[in-house]
This record gives C-alpha cells, sequence and structure tokens, in this order.
C-alpha cells in the first residue's frame, strides 16, 4: 500500500479535528493547549533563521545582482498591490442596499494610539526588536549587516559557519514539521469547539466576500500571472506547496513554515530545465525581503472597512474612495488589528463594528495567510524569473485569464448581491433589535398616567418622601415620552429604556409599586416643586440653573456632547472644518447653558431651542429657521441613528465635552441620601452596567451563548428528551 504524503496526512488531521471541534464544542476546547505549543515550536527557529539567511546571502551578493532584485521586487510587488486595489474597490459591489443605524459605542471617545512605525521598522536596539519579534526591524538590520559585508576580503570567515548555522536551524525545522498532523489536528478541534453560529451569521457578508475574494484571487488571478509570465505551470506550484499550504491554513502564521516554503519556491524552480544554483540561493534573500511588505492576505482584510460601512447602515461613496485606498496601502504594512481602526477612524465608521473583525479573526487568519503565501510565492517566482531572463510575456495565455477573471468575477459578485439581500431578510436590523429588548430588572406593578398631576397623598407633617412611599406602597416617577434610549416607548406601546429600566430595580428595592408621570419639555423645575413626582428618571444633564431649582443626586452616568447631522454632510466632521463656516444653526432642548459652552468654541454659530424632535428631523423649506445640526449626548444621538439612518454622529469640538446625567429629586435630605446610596450599591453590583450594555450599548441582555456541539446539541439532548418519555410512560403505568 502505498504511504500517505505529508500533505494527506496534514489534510486527514485537520479535518479529524474540526470534527472533533463540531462534536463536542467546549469539552475538546483544551486541545489549542497543544496547538499553541505546536505554533511555538515552528516558531523558535524562524525569526534567527531569516536573519542569518538575509545576512549570508546578502554578504555573498554582488552589488549588481542585488540592484536588480531590488528593482524587479520593487515592480512586481506594486502590480500585486495594483491587484489589490482593484479588487477592494470592485468588490463591496457585492453588498445590497441596505440602511441601519448604529448603537453608541465608547471609542466614539477613545483616542487611537497612533501607529510607531519607528519601532517597527528602524532597529534602534537589534536585540529588542528580536526579543519584541519586530521582524520589519530585524530584516532591516540583517540587511544593513548583509550590505555591510560585501566587500570585506575575508567575509567567509563568517559567513560558511553561520551558513552551517542557517541549515542546522532549517534542520530543526524539518524535525518539527514532522509532528504537524497532530499540531493540525489539535488546533483544528481548539478553534471549532469555540466558535459560535450567532456571530458566525452577523459576519456572513464579510466572511462570504473575503472568501471570494480569497479563492478568486489565489486560484484564478496569481496562478493566471505566474503562468503567463514565468515558465511555471500552477498545477506544478499548488501541488509542491500543498501540504505547506495547508499547515498555513491549519496554524493561521505563514512565518512558522517559512523555512518549508523556501524549499517549496526552490522544488518549483528545479522543476525547469536550466535551474541554476543561483537562482535558487535568490530565493533565501527575496522571501525574507518580501515578507515585511503588504502581501495581497493582508491587503485583502481590509475589504472589512466598506463591510463596515455597509452594516451600520452607511455604505462607503466613491467620492471616499482616495482616502480609503491610501489609507489602507498605509496601513497595510502593519497587522490588521492595528490598521483597520485607524482606517474605519478616517472614514467615521462606527468603531463598535470592530468588535466583529476580532470575532472573525477565528477564520479570516487562516484564509489570508493562504492567499499571502500564494502572493509570496507569486512574487518570488517573477522578480527570479525576471532576473534570469526567463520571463516571457505570453499575450493568449493572458488574454484567456483576463477574461476568465472578468467572468467569474462578474457572476461572482452578482450572485454574491442575491444571496446577501436574500439572507439579509432575516437578520433583524437595528430598530427591530431595540423593539425586542425587554426590561432586565424585576417589574413590579405599575401604571403610566395621561398627563402630570399632584400625588393624590399629601405628605403628614414632617413626613419625608421615602417615609410616604414606604406608606404608600407607590413610588410617582416622572419620564420624557421621547428620550431614547433613556425613555421611549417601543413598537408595542410600552415604555422602555435605560432610566426606566433603573425606574423598575429603583421601585423593586424600595418594594414599591410604580406611577409613571409623563413631563413635557420645560416643565420639569415646575411640576418637581408642585409635588407632581418622587423623582425624575430621564436623560437630565446636569446643571447650574438646574443645580439652583432643584435637589440633584450624584451623577450616574457621564455623556459626552456630540451633534447629530445628515449623514452627507461633512462640514461638522472635526474642529477645523466646523470653524470655517461662515454661519450655522444647532438646534437642543431646554439646556440653554450647554448650548451657549458649545457655541463659544464657534463664534458663527447660533442655537435654536425645539420643544419635538419634528421641528429637526422634518424641516420643510418654508421653516422660518434652518436647522443645521441637533446637539444632545452622543449616547442619545446614535440612539437616534438607529430610526433615523441617514443620519450621522459627530464631534466637532476640539475635544471630548462630558457631562453628567443626574436624578433631580423632591427636596428632601433623606430621600437624596437614600437614592445617592441606591446608586452606589447598584453601581458596585454591576446593575448599572447590565442595564446600559443593553440600552445604550446594544447588546441583548442574555446569558451567553455557548458554542454548538453535535454532542450536546445533537446527541445527548435526544438521549435526555427519549430518557423523560419513558420516565413519564413507566409513571403513566
Amino acid at each position: 500500500m502505498k504511504k500517505a504524503s505529508l500533505s494527506t496526512k496534514v489534510l486527514v488531521g485537520l479535518i479529524a479535528g474540526v470534527l472533533l471541534g463540531l462534536l463536542f464544542g467546549e469539552k475538546v476546547a483544551w486541545f489549542s493547549v497543544l496547538g499553541d505549543v505546536f505554533i511555538g515550536l515552528l516558531q523558535m527557529t524562524v525569526l534567527p533563521y531569516i536573519m542569518f539567511s538575509l545576512i549570508v546571502n546578502i554578504g555573498r551578493l554582488s552589488f549588481d545582482t542585488a540592484r536588480k532584485i531590488i528593482k524587479y521586487g520593487l515592480i512586481f510587488l506594486s502590480m500585486l498591490l495594483l491587484i489589490g486595489v482593484i479588487a477592494l474597490l470592485l468588490l463591496p459591489l457585492a453588498f445590497p442596499h441596505w440602511e441601519n443605524g448604529s448603537f453608541y459605542s465608547a471609542d466614539f471617545v477613545r483616542s487611537h494610539v497612533p501607529f510607531d512605525f519607528i519601532k517597527l521598522y528602524i532597529p534602534a536596539n537589534p536585540f529588542k526588536s528580536m526579543g519584541d519579534n519586530m521582524v520589519p526591524a530585524v530584516v532591516l538590520f540583517s540587511i544593513f549587516i548583509g550590505l555591510g559585508m560585501m566587500k570585506l576580503p575575508n567575509k567567509e570567515t563568517l559567513l560558511k559557519p553561520l551558513d552551517v548555522l542557517t541549515d542546522g536551524l532549517n534542520q530543526v525545522n524539518k524535525m518539527i514539521v514532522k509532528i504537524t498532523p497532530i499540531g493540525v489536528f489539535s488546533i483544528g478541534a481548539g478553534v471549532v469547539s469555540k466558535l459560535s453560529w450567532a456571530d458566525l451569521s452577523r459576519l456572513q457578508g464579510y466572511l462570504l466576500l473575503y472568501l471570494l475574494a480569497v479563492l478568486l484571487i489565489t486560484f484564478l488571478v496569481l496562478p493566471y500571472i505566474i503562468s503567463s509570465f514565468t515558465p511555471y505551470s500552477s498545477k506544478t506550484i499548488f501541488k509542491i506547496t500543498r501540504s505547506t499550504l495547508i499547515t498555513i491554513f491549519a496554524t493561521g502564521k505563514i512565518i512558522v513554515v517559512f523555512p518549508q516554503l523556501i524549499e517549496d519556491i526552490k522544488a518549483i524552480i528545479r522543476t525547469e530545465q536550466g535551474a541554476t544554483q543561483k537562482a535558487q540561493d535568490e530565493v533565501d534573500i527575496i522571501m525574507p525581503l518580501a515578507y515585511p511588505f503588504p502581501n495581497l492576505g493582508t491587503f485583502m482584510i481590509f475589504i472589512f472597512v466598506p463591510f463596515a460601512a455597509w452594516y451600520t447602515g452607511g455604505a462607503l461613496s466613491w467620492n471616499s474612495a482616495p482616502i480609503f485606498v491610501s489609507s489602507t496601502l498605509l496601513s497595510s504594512f502593519v497587522a490588521p488589528i492595528t490598521g483597520l481602526p485607524f482606517v474605519m477612524d478616517l472614514l467615521h465608521i462606527p468603531p463598535k463594528t470592530f468588535q466583529l473583525f476580532v470575532v472573525s479573526t477565528v477564520l479570516t487568519d487562516r484564509i489570508r495567510v493562504v492567499l499571502g503565501a500564494v502572493d509570496l510565492i507569486a512574487l518570488t517566482l517573477l522578480t527570479i524569473a525576471a532576473g534570469h531572463g526567463l520571463l516571457k510575456f505570453k499575450a493568449g495565455k493572458l488574454i484567456q485569464g483576463l477574461l476568465v477573471v472578468i467572468l467569474a468575477g462578474g457572476v461572482s459578485i452578482y450572485g454574491m448581491n442575491r444571496l446577501l439581500a436574500k439572507s439579509m431578510e432575516g437578520i433583524p436590523t437595528n430598530i427591530e433589535i431595540v423593539n425586542q429588548f425587554k426590561i432586565i430588572s424585576p417589574q413590579p406593578p405599575y401604571k403610566i398616567l395621561k398627563v402630570a398631576k399632584r400625588n393624590p397623598s399629601r405628605k403628614w407633617k414632617g413626613e419625608n418622601t421615602l417615609s410616604r412611599i414606604k406608606r404608600r406602597g407607590t413610588i410617582r416617577i416622572g419620564f420624557y415620552k421621547d428620550a431614547m434610549p433613556f425613555s421611549f416607548y417601543n413598537s408595542d406601546s410600552l415604555l422602555v429604556g435605560y432610566d426606566i429600566d433603573l425606574a423598575f430595580q429603583l421601585a423593586t428595592d424600595l418594594n414599591a409599586k410604580i406611577e409613571f408621570v409623563p413631563i413635557k419639555q420645560g416643565e420639569l423645575i415646575k411640576d418637581i416643586k408642585a409635588d407632581y413626582i418622587d423623582i425624575m428618571m430621564s436623560d437630565i444633564f446636569i446643571s447650574g440653573k438646574y443645580a439652583q431649582e432643584m435637589a440633584l443626586s450624584k451623577p450616574y452616568l457621564n455623556v459626552s456632547l456630540a451633534l447629530l447631522v445628515p449623514k452627507n454632510n461633512d462640514e461638522f466632521n472635526s474642529f477645523k472644518t466646523t470653524i470655517k463656516l461662515d454661519t450655522f444653526t444647532v438646534s437642543y432642548f431646554e439646556r440653554d447653558e450647554i448650548a451657549h459652552e458649545f457655541l463659544s468654541f464657534f463664534p458663527h454659530g447660533g442655537a435654536y431651542k425645539i420643544q419635538r424632535f419634528d421641528q429637526f428631523f422634518k424641516q420643510g423649506k418654508d421653516d422660518s429657521i434652518h436647522i443645521d445640526a441637533h446637539l444632545t449626548s452622543a449616547e442619545r444621538a446614535a440612539a437616534l441613528t438607529i430610526f433615523h439612518p441617514d443620519y450621522k454622529v459627530v464631534n466637532p469640538l476640539p475635544y471630548h465635552i462630558s457631562n453628567a446625567l443626574v436624578f433631580p429629586v423632591a427636596n428632601d435630605a433623606v430621600w437624596l441620601r437614600y437614592i445617592d446610596n441606591w446608586i452606589d450599591y447598584r453601581t458596585k453590583d454591576s446593575t448599572f452596567k447590565r442595564i446600559y450594555n443593553q440600552w445604550i450599548l446594544g447588546n441583548a441582555y442574555r446569558k451567553k451563548e455557548k458554542p454548538w456541539s453535535f454532542y450536546e446539541d445533537v446527541i445527548k439532548a435526544k438521549w435526555f428528551s427519549k430518557r423523560d418519555a419513558d420516565t413519564a410512560k413507566k409513571q403513566v403505568r
């Protein structure tokens, strides 16, 4: 019987690991530890191998050969990146039209740490760069050492021992590669055991489009380019690199099998007659030199940016293409986990969606490295072919490739568009998600008054508000009808929201019923002084005027000032653009001093107090005052974009201005002290956090979904249901 090849063993190990993860779920999650051990063993020799290999091979080069490698390498690197740019611009056409507002994200007020390109690329301390695994810096250090040794007369004294050491490191890597089937088995079981089908369903648009991009470029575009310009066929390339590519897919890293990939490329070169040892030796130079530069696998990851824009209801316009492409080219030099937030921030895409990308890396990291490896193979083969006179332009093959790629790409994009349009019908929009939110706190009996009126039970002489609530068994809580996400009516006409949820918790702690009292804009001070309510719980900013007129609790939530503006209006995106405006008008609700504080930054701005949102959202040409933006908190503005997806949230101020939300209460020291203590208590037990996560951040309160497992969800579930049925039959008998 023919002995199975390494690639077959690796593939079998991967499939077996995936099946084990599906069958037993979290029970086999511990296999990921063995997977990490395998990756660590592979990785331990790679950086020294790259460093010594570069020093040895560059040190033995002539300046003419070095110049030729750099020249052709940069030409073909630019050509491959151009393919990536075209794909990034065309593939988002697969996204169907879909508008969807976005929940608030704390990233709105978080400043992103800028890239440290100097640390990444300049080896000020080469040993620290090695310890921190800064591959670009280590490569640059090795290049300079190699260049410095080029003209030394006695360089072989050092190069020969380094050559032997490089061979030794390569042998160690080959020893570890032999246990690859076991390693990929462990990785497959560990990764799949942690997958959540809910996360996958939300990410399907991005995952499907990225998979499409990888398949088209890996198996059509790059093979046609290689076969059109070099003597190497795609069949030969994939036959030789098959086991290495499977290992790369399983580990999610190119660098761990870097020596193996170099040997594969040398084997490809040897398949052609007339292959020289010099051409094979150049692989040891080109591959480490090319590795720190962007590859198509990493470059295409940035298709997440148009996906995030589409997912949040604002597809990128063609006007944004120059910023998108240029920032992607810059950011592709670093890890996607670092570069993506930078690009998203430039294009004003809600940063919360970045969490989806983090989830997706479980799968995309394994797909992108395969494309990255094939990209490195293509770049190396093209550069060597050009340097050794093997570059031949086959017009017929290239035209055939263009026709196949255009046809396959066009059909795939259209098909993906239709598929996503159909599948999106089953995914709830953020409006539907908000309307499905339930009150988290226990709900004592309550009623909602139609109009505000005085408390029917007057306080007894010397009685405080807390005592009256205990005596009546009822607390009167004021609210605004239209203050989402703090207090509002959902599609089922139920009063819900962040503050309403807190109100139910407060009443439960007091063992009291609730009378919700609707308060009109501008009448809060009058109503609370007239004993209409015991407490107001509905998005109340602290202010000097309120502090003088009412008793206010300690702050329970800090919010940031922001503007709500139409999506097509970019004049308020930053302080630089806003300060240049000749004039503009912002609307606001009743907090005059906050509006004046905002306008203190803009000498040409004006403010207009409104009583209801219709005055802002439904402006007509006949309106006497045109309102350009609405001033509110970023938390409230984000919630409004869910119901008005053609609007966005911006901060035009030079920095973020925070304000605090408080509960105005009846002017009673005992009652005020109780509310302050209640805020402390419910903050420490995470009640405020749980309610905030749902109503403000949009994360529905539920138990964490367990990863699906065939054993738990099918075999075990059926066995228990059958056992329960048999038990019931016996009891009947």
